[in-house]
């Protein structure tokens, strides 16, 4: 579970560090010739559909875009989906549906807003997955995060309705209210002793998901040649975050997983909100992850990608915000 304290952190000494990259790179938006194949290498919104398409499709969910309502699905597609903005970040916005009825009351709430509809991933385990790739020296690094969904363990007495109030006292970041609603019909039950109870099914910190760290030992080498040969080789990425869905670890290390979002360079290194992290690692892996993307920037240039200009960023950043407050609007948690 991330604090205050960790979005301040993030936002404060990520700013430094973007400035500090800046000066020495010489390039206010050095980054975004990072991913030639993502608008502005994902610096900003990316439509979801166009960023998994340039993947390859068994690595990813079967979906489509769409705007208000539908008749039926594709045939390729069953329920449940994932319904999501095509443009959108931090968790806006995504739901579940079971059935043509709540997708299309999630359809109505969108409007206008394109919307991403996509076969509900069911594996266990949600991974963030971070890639770096230096496309001069053929190097690559991986770091691997967990992101456990909220939950509540029975004790054979509390109903379920007992122990998500309770959890949300200690976790400030749950959907009580839409937890309810999605759980109703279970809320007065009596949950066993020891049994498990996922309340949501997005691993993001917004949703009071926490994340962590696998085993450092564990051998990268697999993942990371499987990783370079479907993201750099096929798309030409070299610096992004998935949002990964597979088994175990064991399988997300072989190459058995789904990637349900990757996110190009605005992408964040989940390992510093590790509860355990300390605040000195925390500094750490951010400096890497910033350095990492001015240096795989600086060979990108060399490659002969040319950055964006410092005024045609700063333009495309408030088109950005615009369009941003107009999705959160339409999108918010409260009218779902």
């Amino acid at each position: 579970m991330i604090s205050k304290r960790d979005v301040w952190f993030c936002y404060g000494f990520g700013a430094f560090l973007h400035i500090w990259n800046s000066i020495v790179s010489r390039w206010f938006f050095f980054y975004t010739v990072n991913n030639p194949s993502m608008f502005y290498s994902g610096a900003f919104l990316d439509n979801k559909s166009e960023l998994l398409s340039n993947l390859s499709p068994r690595i990813v969910p079967k979906g489509f875009s769409h705007k208000g309502c539908i008749e039926k699905l594709p045939k390729e597609i069953d329920f449940p989906v994932i319904a999501k903005p095509e443009m959108g970040v931090g968790g806006l916005g995504i739901k579940k549906c079971n059935n043509l009825l709540e997708l299309n009351t999630y359809m109505s709430i969108s409007g206008n807003v394109a919307v991403r509809i996509e076969s509900f991933v069911e594996r266990a385990m949600e991974f963030g997955v971070m890639f770096y790739y230096y496309p001069e020296t053929g190097t690559s690094e991986v770091s691997i995060i967990e992101k456990r969904y909220p939950r509540v363990i029975g004790d054979g007495q509390s109903t379920l309705d007992e122990l998500v109030n309770f959890a949300t006292l200690k976790n400030k970041f749950i959907r009580r209210d839409e937890v309810k609603r999605r759980l109703l019909h279970s809320l007065n039950t009596v949950v066993e002793k020891g049994e498990v109870v996922i309340l949501d099914y997005v691993g993001n910190a917004s949703n009071g998901s926490s994340f962590h760290s696998i085993n450092e030992s564990i051998n990268h080498n697999k993942l990371k040649k499987f990783l370079v040969e479907e993201l750099y080789a096929q798309a030409g990425i070299c610096f992004t975050r998935m949002d990964i869905k597979a088994n175990s670890a064991k399988d997300l290390l072989n190459g058995d997983f789904i990637i349900i979002e990757h996110n190009g360079v605005k992408s964040q290194p989940l390992n510093i909100y590790i509860k355990e992290g300390t605040l000195i690692s925390r500094y750490g892996a951010y400096k890497h992850h910033w350095r990492s993307m001015r240096l795989i920037s600086d060979q990108q240039r060399a490659l002969g990608h040319q950055t964006i200009s410092f005024n045609e960023g700063i333009r495309e950043f408030f088109r950005q915000k615009v369009k941003f407050k107009n999705i959160s609007a339409a999108m918010s948690i409260e009218k779902e």
